[in-house]
């Protein structure tokens, strides 16, 4: 082109192409200057602004007129609906957050005290030695955690129940010597229901007892005997959605409201189905069906909550489905049911009817090996933690028995156990 008949320029500024005798760019505001006079300079940074919102106000029109109203109110749902998944997802994400640090907590029984832990097996911290003051244990032998994430600890020869925040800082405590309302001899356990209120096994008095979680006396029932609502040892209690208590004691279960009301009982001595020989524990699913740990029979047994017997599995040996010892069991979030059998040195999955779906251990000290597996718990995740009590540890597997971490070994330091009698895992 011959630029001494040009018609036309271009803005140093934006490039944009403007007539010759324009003197300021029709696109960003430049003002033009005569060749040779003074340099070029940007253009103020308000007009840019103002040209370049004008600019996507004109865009946004032209779009408009691509599309249909209804094409339009798609659109805007589309954009609407992206939205509540990018808030969803980051729920989601905090969820996943909350669910890594929730903890394991460890009755550390010879040591005297509680261990708190990561579900990685990272020590947290540790409270409790020998003695009777606060925060001190004589033989500890049950833990429960409440929905807020207090610790309740059974404080079985000081004769009473202590609570203590999730890190360890005592609370409050409750209970002495005795056989009064909120007095224990030997109390066994401790079961926390959906409200939070407290149920002590209270094994010396032959009787339950039902508190408020700050330990304020709500109820009690139960003396010993062999009738309706009597009590020799009381093995375990469990609760279901609806508050009910169900009691294990010896060759029977009883079944109670919330308020210690005789509802009803099953179960005699005997290996028929629904008999037993020492019942040792007892555990209930999301749909309320009752699971009993039968020993001596070497069996599972289930019921319905009115204590109908369903079905049974389980007989002596070491092949899959059957047991040698079985000693505790736990349910998953799908309903599968896990069970330690001690002398087999193993643990074994079944599905809620009954039916082996898969088994991991044996006799040692390797990863995924057992001497003695006692207590079992299962987080959310339905990973399976294994309190190993001859190994002094802890191992943690998936729902499938893979090994996935391992913690703990003979001794009194940090991360380390003398007798393991129970686990639980926080629920936040």
């Amino acid at each position: 082109m011959n630029y001494k008949e040009k018609t036309v320029k271009e803005c140093p500024a934006c490039k944009t192409i403007n007539e010759l005798n324009t003197k300021f760019c029709q696109e960003c505001g430049h003002k033009f200057f005569k060749e040779g006079s003074e340099k070029p300079k940007e253009p103020a940074p308000q007009i840019v602004q103002e040209k370049k919102k004008e600019v996507k106000e004109e865009v946004k029109e032209k779009k408009k007129s691509f599309f249909s109203p209804t094409q339009i109110e798609s659109i805007r749902k589309s954009e609407e609906e992206m939205k509540k998944k990018e808030e969803t997802a980051k729920e989601v994400k905090a969820v996943e957050v909350r669910e890594v640090q929730k903890a394991v907590y460890v009755v550390d029984f010879e040591n005297h005290r509680i261990q708190k832990f990561t579900s990685e097996g990272e020590f947290i911290t540790k409270w409790g030695r020998e003695g009777s003051g606060d925060g001190e244990f004589k033989s500890l032998v049950g833990i429960a955690i409440d929905s807020e994430g207090n610790v309740y600890v059974v404080d079985n020869k000081n004769h009473r129940i202590q609570k203590f925040t999730s890190d360890g800082k005592f609370i409050t405590k409750w209970g002495r010597e005795g056989s009064g309302d909120g007095e224990f001899d030997f109390p066994i356990d401790i079961y926390i229901d959906s409200q939070d209120n407290i149920y002590v096994t209270d094994n010396g008095n032959f009787c339950i007892q039902k508190f408020s979680s700050e330990g304020e006396f709500i109820t009690k029932w139960g003396r010993e005997g062999s009738g309706d609502g009597e009590f020799g040892d009381i093995a375990g209690i469990a609760i279901d959605s609806q508050g009910n208590v169900y009691a294990a004691c010896y060759n029977r279960i009883q079944k109670f409201s919330s308020e210690g009301e005789f509802i009803t009982k099953w179960g005699r001595q005997g290996s028929g189905d629904g008999e037993f020989m020492n019942v040792v524990k007892i555990a209930i699913d999301s749909q309320n069906n009752l699971y009993v740990v039968d020993p001596a029979n070497r069996r599972i047994q289930k019921f319905n909550s009115e204590g109908e017997f369903i079905t049974k599995w389980g007989r002596e040996g070491s092949g899959d489905g059957e047991f040698k010892s079985p000693y505790e069991m736990a349910i998953d979030s799908q309903g599968n049911v896990y069970v330690s059998d001690l002398d087999n040195h193993r643990i074994q999955k079944f599905t809620s009817e009954g039916d082996f779906i898969t088994k991991w251990g044996r006799e040692g000290s390797g990863d995924g090996k057992f001497k003695g597996p006692c207590g079992i718990a299962i987080d959310s995740q339905d990973n399976v933690y294994v309190a190993d009590s001859t190994n002094c540890r802890i191992q943690k597997f998936t729902s499938d028995g893979k090994f996935i971490t391992k913690w703990g070994r003979e001794g009194s330091g940090d991360g380390e156990f003398k007798s393991l009698v129970g686990i639980a895992i926080s629920k936040i």
